[in-house]
C-alpha cells in the first residue's frame, strides 16, 4: 500500500464497509466488504466510470452507484451496473446530485 494511502487509512479517511443489495451486480455483490477513500482530494478529483458512496436522495441510508455522466451545471448522473430495471435506484429516478452527497470513492 502506498504511503499516501496508509495515512488516509491511519487517519479514518480509508475505511471499510459491507455492500447490501444487488444494484451493482455483477461488479459489487451483495454482502462483499469494500474499502472506501472519504478524503475530500479524492472526492474532488471523481471521473466517470468511478464507483461511489452517496447519500441516497430518498434518504437517510448510503448507496453505491457508479459514476455515468457529469454536468458542471447539474451534477453526476449516477447508475447501477444491475441490468435488471427494479434492482437499482440510481439518476434514472432521482436525477443528478451534488458532489455533496458523495461521500466516497469505492477502491479496489
Amino acid at each position: 500500500m502506498p504511503f499516501s494511502k496508509l495515512v488516509k487509512f491511519f487517519t479514518g479517511r480509508i475505511r471499510l464497509i459491507s455492500v447490501k443489495g444487488d444494484s451493482m451486480h455483477p461488479t459489487i455483490k451483495n454482502g462483499e466488504i469494500k474499502w472506501v477513500d472519504y478524503s475530500k482530494k479524492t472526492l474532488n478529483s471523481l471521473k466517470v466510470g468511478d464507483i461511489v458512496l452517496l447519500k441516497n436522495p430518498f434518504g437517510k441510508n448510503l448507496i453505491v452507484k457508479r459514476i455515468e455522466k457529469y454536468d458542471p451545471n447539474k451534477g453526476f448522473w449516477m447508475k447501477g451496473d444491475n441490468k435488471k430495471p427494479l434492482e437499482s435506484t440510481d439518476s434514472d429516478v432521482f436525477g443528478f446530485v451534488d458532489l455533496e452527497h458523495l461521500k466516497g470513492k469505492i477502491l479496489f
